[in-house]
């Protein structure tokens, strides 16, 4: 009979033990509950004691946590419409405000659609369309994620990044808008061709007045070049012909049978013409 007791007694000790320590993993932090009330919270992982059956123990996870948000229409700066398709990452950084406040991540994840929201239409008022989709992109989402995280401190929770999925624009005024970017682009377009014209006019011009002063630049250099030429060919034939007279009609008779009558048969009287050049001259032996 004692021996039965003792049993009865161990094996309710055992029991009493297993429920007093609890092991937090390293991705794992918790709240500690007295009677519905929360005395400590614990985020270093290890073995941990707790009063067994009067203790409760409210593990919530360490690791990042996605939130999808469903898209949201806004107004931009510039009156334009914008459908915008966020995501954002979380974690929960007080576990005691976080069950205080929200308890699940299903239910903080609801409260975090007003915080995200609320940080797209505040982003989108301050911007144009164009600054959005593409010259303050990434201005808008770290702004975004600022306010965002202002406004979801209280749930015990941090955001550490929103981020766009898409950025699209309504069905509605779709194409309108895609007709209102095309026109724009067309203008723009066509004042880039306008002036390219106008600045090809003008290089061409600058171009054809440097060709017309460089040909006549090199026509008057030509034209010097030769006037020297001719005048040094005249002195070296003035000094030639100063010392054979004769030299002179000779050079211009032979210019005259090669330029006027190239390969025209002549009739000459002996002692004419260039006939009269060879008076004198002995005729070569064998010939």
């Amino acid at each position: 009979m004692k021996k039965n007791i003792f049993a009865i007694a161990l094996l309710v000790l055992l029991l009493i033990l297993s429920g007093a320590f609890y092991l937090l993993r390293a991705d794992e932090q918790a709240v500690v509950l007295r009677l519905g009330k929360v005395v400590a919270t614990r985020v270093e992982p290890g073995l941990y004691f707790k009063l067994p059956f009067i203790d409760q123990i409210t593990k919530y996870t360490k690791k990042l946590i996605e939130y999808d948000a469903d898209p949201v229409a806004v107004v931009t700066s510039d009156k334009k419409n914008l459908v915008f398709d966020t995501i954002a990452l979380f974690r929960i950084s007080d576990p005691e405000a976080f069950y205080r406040r929200v308890r699940t991540v299903a239910s903080v994840q609801q409260r975090l659609d007003d915080s995200v929201y609320a940080a797209v239409r505040i982003v989108s008022g301050r911007l144009t369309l164009d600054q959005l989709v593409n010259e303050k992109r990434q201005e808008a989402i770290e702004t975004s994620t600022s306010i965002a995280r202002a406004q979801s401190r209280e749930y015990g929770v941090e955001i550490l990044s929103v981020a766009y999925k898409r950025v699209f624009l309504p069905e509605d005024n779709e194409q309108a808008v895609y007709r209102s970017m095309q026109a724009e682009r067309n203008r723009v377009a066509g004042q880039l061709r306008a002036e390219g014209q106008a600045e090809a006019i003008t290089r061409r011009s600058i171009a054809d007045r440097k060709q017309v002063e460089m040909i006549a630049e090199a026509r008057k250099t030509a034209e010097e070049t030769k006037g020297e030429g001719d005048s040094i060919a005249q002195d070296t034939l003035a000094k030639a012909t100063g010392e054979a007279k004769d030299l002179y009609l000779f050079i211009k008779t032979m210019d005259f049978y090669r330029d006027v009558l190239p390969g025209t048969p002549m009739l000459l009287r002996p002692g004419e013409g260039i006939l009269k050049y060879l008076k004198g001259v002995e005729r070569p032996e064998g010939r």
